[in-house]
């Protein structure tokens, strides 16, 4: 049966596997974020193991193509690797045995690639050899020949990029372009089975798949949720979900999850945990008119300070426009006089023209996803151009401050005292050498207060805990570390032993907050 020419869909299937492959490619971090985080060992893994997938199957695929079957098995390729597709999101589902087998982040990451994307990237490794060889029908002619498909497959990788990045994620979702990609895949390989005149067996496998998978994905969608989800939406940069939960520290809670981490949690009880440190800035500077927070999440830092000081301009740089909407709509947001400014941090700072009298960095979406550009040598000396005479530049994160975990910590610490020599240091653990929330308060000019005389004022002020969340400065003299660098930021390196110490007990959380 000709369906049309031959060699215009040789070309054309190219394209549309080079598309499907480099669409999974830059989809499958979205797929592990909501499981372990995104980090630099996610796309170390997920890159490797697609690259490996491709790898062996191009090697396979030549010793197919050189045999006689070669054409015939093209439509069963396509036809597995469009079965192959489907199943991610599914098995995306079933990753409970692979996440109790490891407390390193960087193996989880591994298993996970592999158990995820290994064999549909070898799958659709396979195709790209056998096309080829049913191309080329003159040697003479395999220069030009292999150029033009690799023209389309690249050409069909590049739409998938863009495509995915710019418009898929946002608006059908992950798992819905995943699909899509396994749809793709079953006619192309129908359709090379129509023109090499389909035979039973392949039939009969084409008409399984459609039921199997048709099963699967019913299976799927009606799978139950968890009752405390009250919203989830896949946004250009997060799964981002709002859970109404009980947590022992905050009890009955609403909080909202960014990937896998609990970015912000609100409740009636006053904890002792950053976001409560707002009443220090009066103490530090007199007349705080304008403020800008670095990261909005749930806007519970701003909301705060727009509480506590009511006649000062509070504003907001968030780099996902969706956070306004979920602040408006679950946090209460249209109450406070905010304003956002959508964009990211670097860019921002770099344009704006305002000076500022605080400026609080609170862009650490999750412990293991750090910006790490925003807490290098270069961005505080931006930050300390844009604050006002004698202003606060305050940074939270998660560290430890002693111990083999703390090298994350002191690096941040000694790049930060670069910028800014006269500094505070809060730390909200149980003791130094847990992970835990740390917020570094530079001052651009000399001390207004000393560390004991912050303490006495803290003391008999509101959130007068604050007064015993103070670290000496003097206990981090002359400490050798990393000073990270917009050239040199190893990160991830640096905060592994405290990430393999936080992760198991983040997940364990995680798992109880999220029953069905």
């Amino acid at each position: 049966m000709k369906i049309f020419n031959k060699q215009i869909f040789y070309v054309f299937s190219s394209f549309l596997a080079g598309f499907a492959i480099m669409t999974i490619e830059l989809i499958s971090s979205r797929i592990v974020a909501p499981i372990i985080g995104s980090s630099v060992f996610t796309w170390t893994s997920v890159i490797g193991i697609t690259m490996l997938g491709l790898a062996l199957g191009g090697y396979i695929g030549g010793q197919i193509a050189d045999k006689k079957e070669g054409r015939e098995t093209l439509p069963i390729i396509f036809l597995i690797s469009s079965i192959l597709v489907f199943l991610i999101p599914i098995l995306a589902k079933n990753t409970d045995f692979i996440i109790n087998s490891s407390t390193s982040i960087l193996k989880l990451n591994l298993y996970l690639s592999v158990y995820l994307f290994l064999l549909p990237t070898f799958s659709i490794g396979l195709i790209y050899p056998i096309i080829l060889k049913q191309f080329v029908s003159n040697l003479s002619l395999i220069g030009s020949r292999y150029g033009i498909l690799s023209f389309a497959w690249s050409g069909g990788g590049i739409l998938g990029v863009f495509l995915t990045g710019f418009f898929f994620i946002s608006n059908i979702g992950s798992s819905e372009t995943l699909w899509l990609m396994s749809i793709v895949l079953f006619l192309v390989g129908g359709i090379f089975a129509l023109e090499n005149k389909i035979n039973k067996k392949t039939l009969w496998l084409f008409i399984l798949t459609i039921i199997v998978t048709s099963i699967l994905f019913y299976t799927t969608q009606q799978k139950k949720q968890s009752k405390n989800i009250i919203f989830q939406k896949e946004t250009n940069y997060y799964d981002a979900r709002v859970i109404d939960a009980y947590l022992p520290l905050y009890e009955n809670s609403r909080i909202l999850m960014l990937d896998f981490d609990f970015h912000s949690i609100e409740s009636k009880k006053v904890v002792q945990n950053y976001p409560t440190i707002y009443p220090v800035f009066a103490n530090l500077k007199s007349n705080i008119e304008r403020i800008l927070v670095i990261g909005a999440g749930a806007y519970t830092l701003p909301k705060y300070f727009k509480n506590y000081y009511k006649n000062s301009d509070i504003s907001v740089v968030e780099i996902d426009p969706e956070m306004i909407n979920i602040g408006e709509t679950f946090f209460d947001l249209k109450k406070y006089d905010i304003k956002t400014i959508a964009g990211d941090a670097k860019i921002v700072i770099k344009k704006n023209k305002e000076k500022y009298d605080v400026i609080f960095g609170d862009s650490y979406n999750s412990f293991i996803s750090v910006p790490w550009y925003l807490l290098t040598k270069e961005w505080n000396e931006q930050v300390k151009e844009k604050l006002t005479e004698n202003g606060v530049y305050a940074i939270n994160f998660i560290g430890s401050l002693n111990g083999n975990k703390s090298e994350f910590t002191k690096s941040v610490l000694n790049t930060f005292k670069i910028s800014f020599p006269n500094f505070y240091i809060f730390a909200f653990g149980e003791n130094l050498e847990h992970a835990q929330s740390i917020v570094l308060l530079g001052v651009k000019g000399e001390l207004p207060i000393s560390e004991q005389g912050l303490q006495q004022k803290l003391s008999i002020g509101e959130n007068d805990f604050l007064a015993n969340k103070i670290i000496p400065a003097a206990f981090f003299k002359n400490i050798p570390s990393i000073i990270l660098t917009d050239n040199f930021s190893p990160i991830e390196k640096l905060m592994e032993p405290m990430i393999k110490d936080y992760f198991p007990k983040n997940l364990a959380q995680l798992k109880k907050v999220l029953l069905p």
